[in-house]
């Protein structure tokens, strides 16, 4: 009589089924020693095996499920399920060579096993060996037409191709299979948007949100197409139901953030770059908005340290470097900014405006020669930039190049028509010619609200009226701007509206000290455009300034700029005046003209040790403010004020220019 070895034993369904119920239950270390009771009387069945493999496999014991699979092949090497589970297994633990073979060994015992054609396609495609997974996901259709799966994965892989064409058809085709795939929906808009055809790709992300409300990809990938084509109330709506959906979704923070700045609603746009970095601090794209943001809002050393960080987090930010070096020009940190900008060229070589602001530095620092190179450099890579054309020309008319100047500023403003300083320059170019009517004429043709451009265009024909003409020294004739005030400085009286410091108290203002304004400690203000508001007290005083500052002077003027500032205990003014680069030009010659009022509106404590007492230089002299009182006195002359009381000190300047 043959007997049969325990090795050839099988166990009989009635104790198999109950393990499956087990793992299908997801009892499955139950099933485990189910598994391992039966084992004790077939200690090589294949099936035991197999079913082991997957409850491993169900635990995340994905080298013991290696294992187990590899066992049962072993044992039973036509069972094409082990092999199909072990392919799996080992794709799973990255043994993708190994996972191939599998998956062709199910095949090869099971040709009509479209799921095995699939996942072989899925580690060929981890394989970058996208053509052979292409023939695996058809050959996986032709036995499933209806293969969602496959189709998807077909879809991938061309556009992993850049098939989009194709990708967009085997997605079309899963989602006429199933109708109701949002996620397909929003992967067919994304294929649709990036072949350009944003209108069907807004019809699928629309059609995604319909069937999945809380879809956040379709929401965010909505936002970026109406941001894109500029319609930003649309593209905010779509942010914010991202936001709200997922409140962790930091690039919708961020593009938020673009879409408020954009709007130049900056202190919202501070606010969602500020929320997407406590999402993402590692976000060093939102560093560098945020940067942007708060230079734009005048708070230069927190911009600085935003822009520090985007370079910490990503050393090849080069757009970080270029934005670092322009919020540290100043006079004491010019070759620092020289060496920041050389890094954003070495970087990327072929950014224009970093060549730009390098030969901005190199002018500051009076590196004309090497200056020309840099803006020369961004011209050849960018012959369309405005700027560096004309920054060229203001090279060049320092140094004393004229009609190469000249023709600098005329491509700039051929470029943009409306770039005012090209417009100045050329003015100033025409105006040192001798040429005052083309002068004037170039500055009527601008046609723009620049407060520069109107200065100019006021100073000159102030000077045509009065026939003041200049020497080829750059001396004005028939002047006596400098001999304009009774006394240096003058002083004179107004009475001050207890309704006009209320305005001012209710007015929006700026932390001077973090603005690099002149004024420092506990400072607070306007911009430079006080008067430019529609308060009717403000515009009562402005009337009346402007009546004192034409009889102080004997002459017509033009206010250039208007602010308030109120210090508290603390506070004070560094040594300072009121003369820009634009004052300074020889041509112009416009120092002489230019004038600064102080309107003392509260004087505050002069009972400590800093009363808030003016000092002017040049010859010293100070001057203790008492309330109403008004001081005008040369702009080019430097001043300071020290402030420690306990109350606020207010003031209203102005610097205004004679014509």
């Amino acid at each position: 009589m043959y007997i049969i070895p325990m090795s050839e034993l099988k166990p009989p369904q009635e104790k198999i089924n109950p393990i499956l119920e087990l793992y299908t239950n997801g009892q499955i270390q139950e099933a485990l020693n189910a598994i391992d009771v039966l084992s004790e009387n077939y200690p090589d069945e294949p099936l035991l095996f197999n079913i082991r493999g997957a409850c491993y496999a169900g635990l995340g014991q994905k080298d013991a499920a290696v294992e187990s699979y590899k066992k049962a092949v072993f044992l039973k090497p036509d069972f094409a399920k082990a092999y199909y589970n072990l392919g799996g297994a080992l794709q799973e633990t990255g043994q993708l060579n190994e996972a191939v073979k599998s998956y062709e060994s199910a095949i090869a015992l099971e040709p009509e096993n479209a799921e095995a054609h699939n996942n072989l396609g899925n580690v060929l495609r981890e394989l970058d060996q996208l053509d052979t997974a292409i023939n695996c996901y058809e050959k996986a259709l032709v036995i499933n037409p209806n293969y969602v799966e496959a189709y998807f994965s077909l879809g991938l892989t061309f556009q992993d191709l850049g098939q989009l064409e194709n990708a967009a058809k085997s997605y079309e085709q899963v989602i006429a299979i199933k109708p109701d795939f949002a996620g397909m929906h929003n992967n067919l808009g994304n294929v649709y948007n990036e072949l350009g055809k944003l209108d069907t790709a807004v019809e699928s992300y629309e059609k995604a949100i319909a069937i999945k409300p809380d879809l956040v990809e379709a929401h965010y990938s909505l936002g970026v197409i109406y941001q894109e084509r500029y319609l930003l109330n649309d593209a905010v709506k779509s942010y914010e139901k991202v936001i709200a959906i997922k409140p962790t979704f930091a690039e919708a923070h961020n593009n938020l953030g673009t879409i408020f700045s954009e709007l130049n609603q900056l202190e919202g746009a501070e606010k969602s770059f500020r929320k997407a970095i406590i999402h993402s601090p590692s976000y060093a794209g939102a560093h560098y908005n945020l940067g942007n943001t708060l230079k734009d809002l005048r708070k230069i050393d927190e911009a600085e340290a935003s822009f520090r960080q985007a370079i910490a987090l990503n050393p090849n930010y080069h757009e970080a470097y270029n934005n670092l070096g322009n919020v540290i020009i100043n006079p004491e940190r010019l070759k620092e900014a020289e060496i920041i900008f050389r890094h954003a060229i070495i970087l990327n070589p072929g950014y224009a405006e970093a060549h730009n602001n390098l030969g901005n530095i190199l002018r500051k620092l009076k590196k004309f020669t090497e200056a020309e190179i840099s803006f020369r450099k961004a011209i050849v890579l960018n012959p369309e930039y405005a700027q560096a054309n004309s920054n060229l020309g203001e090279n060049l008319k320092d140094l004393g190049r004229l009609e190469e100047a000249e023709t600098c500023f005329r491509k700039s403003i051929t470029i943009d028509p409306s770039y005012t300083e090209a417009h100045c320059n050329l003015c100033i170019i025409l105006y040192a010619n001798g040429d005052l009517d083309s002068a004037i004429e170039s500055l009527e043709k601008a046609n723009s609200e620049s407060k520069s451009i109107k200065l100019l265009l006021a100073i000159l024909q102030a000077r045509k009226v009065h026939k003041t003409s200049q020497t080829k020294d750059g001396n004005i004739i028939n002047s006596d701007f400098d001999k304009r005030l009774n006394s240096n400085p003058l002083i004179l009286k107004r009475s001050v509206e207890s309704e006009l410091i209320d305005k001012l108290y209710e007015m929006k203002s700026l932390e001077l000290n973090k603005i690099k304004d002149p004024s420092y400690g506990k400072a607070r203000g306007s911009d430079y455009n006080l008067f430019q508001g529609d308060s009717s007290i403000i515009n009562t005083v402005e009337k009346d300034l402007v009546r004192i500052m034409m009889k102080a002077t004997n002459t017509d003027i033009y206010v250039e700029d208007s602010f308030f500032t109120i210090l508290s205990g603390g506070g004070g003014v560094s040594r300072h005046n009121h003369i820009t680069d634009f004052d300074k030009d020889s041509r112009l010659n416009l120092t002489n003209q230019k004038y600064s009022l102080v309107y003392y509106l509260l004087i505050g404590d002069q009972n400590c040790k800093e009363p808030g007492t003016l000092k002017l230089f040049d010859p010293s002299e100070n001057i203790l403010p008492i309330e109403g009182m008004i001081t005008i006195f040369p702009a080019k002359r430097d001043h300071s004020v020290v402030y420690s009381g306990k109350k606020d000190r207010v003031i209203i300047g102005i610097n205004f220019y004679t014509l």
